[in-house]
């Protein structure tokens, strides 16, 4: 094979490539013609939100929706949740057991993406989601766009 059928060759294939992996990441083809985006924020404090809106708004390639209804995306934010716990250990008489209960707390949000239509609600499933944690709300609302970029490249 001559080195001009080659090389396109391989290009094309490079392409398809590159083009089966962003879908195989699970973001459809419509997300990236998106043009704008709305926070559903169930993940607490309004410093979250705004950090977000701020980041989404540097960065611009998407416009704030003023309302859900006219998003293309819906970027929904959770709290993390709450782990309970549960050791039991025998007692020092060698019987069983002395169990103790307790709970943690996860720092930051999960941020879960949704094409117009398409959730969230029963039986939907995000098109990307990503657990970004802060030791601060707007260190969250900021990783969570920050992770959310990625899905974007340009």
């Amino acid at each position: 094979m001559s080195a001009r059928f080659c090389c396109p060759a391989l290009l094309l294939a490079a392409s398809s490539l590159a083009s089966a992996a962003a879908i195989a990441q699970g973001v459809p083809p419509e997300a990236y013609k998106a043009k704008t985006v709305f926070i559903r924020n169930h993940a607490g404090g309004a410093s979250l939100e705004n950090a977000a809106d701020e980041e989404l708004s540097k960065w611009g390639r998407f416009t704030l929706a003023d309302d859900e209804a006219s998003a293309d995306i819906l970027l929904v934010f959770s709290k993390n949740g709450i782990q309970n716990t549960e050791k039991s250990d025998n007692k020092k008489d060698g019987t069983c057991c002395d169990t103790s209960y307790g709970a943690s707390f996860s720092p930051g949000a999960t941020a879960r993406a949704y094409l117009k239509g398409h959730g969230p609600g029963p039986g939907s499933l995000p098109f990307w989601q990503d657990g970004c944690g802060g030791m601060t709300q707007k260190a969250t609302g900021k990783g969570c766009i920050d992770a959310f970029k990625k899905q974007f490249p340009r």
